[in-house]
C-alpha cells in the first residue's frame, strides 16, 4: 500500500512510518525534522520528506515567542495546508491529532484514502478535566480542542495506544469500530536487560518533570520517606526541589538513558494523565518493576507480560496507596540477580517491529473490508 504519514517532529510517527516500510509498504513519512535526522532514526531515504526549509521561519517564531500559542497554532496551520495541498496519491493517510485536519478532507476527496489520526491521550476534553482538576492554569485553549474534535470526527479510524484512552472517547459516543487500538513499542536495541550498578537509587522517573506527569505528586510522596529518586528529563512547568534524597539530571540522548536505568532499582509513572507512556516499556525492557497509575497505559503493556506482577498499578493517587506499591515493586526488585530480565521472550511485544507488523495487518484487513463494500 501507498502510505503518506504526516507529523510535526518526530513523535511515534516516524518509528511507525520505519516498521511499516520494514512490512513492504511505500511508505512516506513527512516532518519538520531535516531528511538526516530522519534517517538518522532509522529512515531509508526513499521514506524521508523533510518540511524544514518551508518551516525554518515558523520555527524560529515558536522558539522566539517561546513557544506562544498563536506561534503554535500558526506552525500547525501551515504544516496542514501545506499536506493539503500537495499530498500525494496514497491509499492510506496518517497525521497527528490537532496538527492536521484539512489534509485529512483533501486525501478523501482527491484520492478516497482510508484517513487515520493518530492521537496519544484522551480525549481532549477528559483530557483537560484531568489536568484542570486543581487549577484552570494547564487548561487547553480552546482552539486546540476544538480543532482536535474535527479531526476526530473526520476521519476514518483514530489510532490510540490504551485501554483508557478508549473508554475516555466511549464517554463521548463514540464507538468500538471508530478505533485503531495498539500499543506503542520500544527500541529493543537501545533498550535491553541490565545490571544493577553499585549504590543504586532506589526510584527513577524519565520524562518532562511537569504537573501532568504528576511529579507533585512525586515530591509529596518521596520529600520525607526514606527512597533516593532520580529524575532524568527536561524542567517544565513544576520546579524540583532542593532536597538530599532527590537527584536530577536533564535531557539525555536516548541512547545513554539505559545507563540510568541501569542506576535504579524501580520505575515510578504518576500521571494524571497520558495515552502510553513509552518510557515504561524502556524500563520493562531493561528489567525494572514500574509503578503507574492507571492513567499511563502501563496496564496495557501489563497484558502484554506472562508475568504481570512486576507491573504495579496504583488503585489511587494517596500517600499511602502510593507508598505501598512502592514497597511492593522494591520488594520484587531485590529478588532479581545478575541481568534484570523479567519479561523474557514478552519484550518482543513491546518492540516496534511487532508493533509495525500489527498496524500492517489492520491496514490489510481495512483495506480488504473496502474492497469487499466497493463490490
Amino acid at each position: 500500500m501507498k502510505i503518506i504519514i504526516a507529523a510535526s517532529h518526530r513523535f511515534h510517527l516516524l518509528d511507525l512510518a520505519k516498521t511499516l516500510a520494514l512490512q513492504g509498504h511505500d511508505v512516506k513519512f513527512y516532518s519538520y525534522l531535516s531528511a538526516k535526522r530522519q534517517q538518522k532514526f532509522g529512515l531509508e531515504k526513499k521514506n524521508t520528506k523533510s518540511l524544514l526549509v518551508i518551516m525554518s521561519p515558523l520555527l524560529f517564531l515558536v522558539k522566539f515567542s517561546k513557544r506562544a500559542h498563536w506561534a503554535i497554532r500558526m506552525q500547525n496551520l501551515v504544516l496542514d495546508y501545506y499536506m493539503s495541498f500537495f499530498i500525494p496519491r496514497c491509499d492510506v493517510y496518517i497525521a497527528l491529532g490537532t496538527v492536521y485536519y484539512k489534509s485529512f478532507k483533501a486525501a478523501k476527496s482527491k484520492y478516497n484514502a482510508l484517513t487515520i489520526l493518530e492521537w496519544g491521550s484522551k480525549h481532549i476534553i477528559e483530557e483537560n478535566k484531568k489536568i484542570t482538576e486543581n487549577s484552570d492554569k494547564h487548561s487547553f485553549k480552546k482552539w486546540i480542542i476544538d480543532r482536535s474534535i474535527k479531526g476526530y470526527n473526520c476521519v476514518d479510524k483514530i489510532s490510540i495506544a490504551s485501554e483508557h484512552v478508549l473508554e475516555s472517547f466511549l464517554l463521548h459516543g463514540y464507538k468500538l469500530e471508530n478505533f485503531i487500538i495498539n500499543p506503542y513499542g520500544v527500541d529493543l536495541h537501545s533498550f535491553h536487560s541490565t545490571v544493577l550498578k553499585k549504590d543504586p537509587f532506589d526510584i527513577i522517573f524519565v520524562g518532562g518533570w511537569s504537573y501532568r506527569k504528576g511529579c507533585d505528586i512525586i515530591v509529596n510522596v518521596l520529600k520525607d520517606g526514606p527512597y533516593t529518586f532520580l529524575h532524568v528529563g527536561s524542567i517544565v512547568d513544576l520546579t524540583f526541589p532542593a532536597l538530599s534524597n532527590f537527584t536530577h539530571v536533564d535531557s539525555v540522548n536516548q541512547l545513554n538513558l539505559i545507563n540510568y536505568y541501569s542506576k535504579a532499582r524501580i520505575f515510578i509513572l504518576l500521571s494524571r494523565t497520558e495515552g502510553l507512556a513509552m518510557v515504561q516499556a524502556q524500563a520493562i525492557a531493561c528489567g525494572l518493576p514500574v509503578v503507574c497509575t492507571k492513567n499511563t497505559g502501563g496496564r496495557d503493556l501489563r497484558n502484554l507480560l506472562t508475568d504481570k506482577k512486576w507491573i504495579i498499578e496504583t488503585k489511587d493517587n494517596t500517600k499511602e496507596e502510593i507508598i505501598n506499591c512502592i514497597n511492593d515493586a522494591l520488594k520484587i526488585a531485590k529478588t532479581q540477580q545478575g541481568e534484570r530480565n523479567y519479561a523474557h521472550d514478552d519484550i518482543e511485544n513491546m518492540s516496534w517491529e511487532a508493533y509495525g507488523k500489527r498496524y500492517s495487518d489492520i491496514l490489510n484487513n481495512l483495506k480488504e473490508f473496502r474492497n469487499n463494500i466497493d463490490v
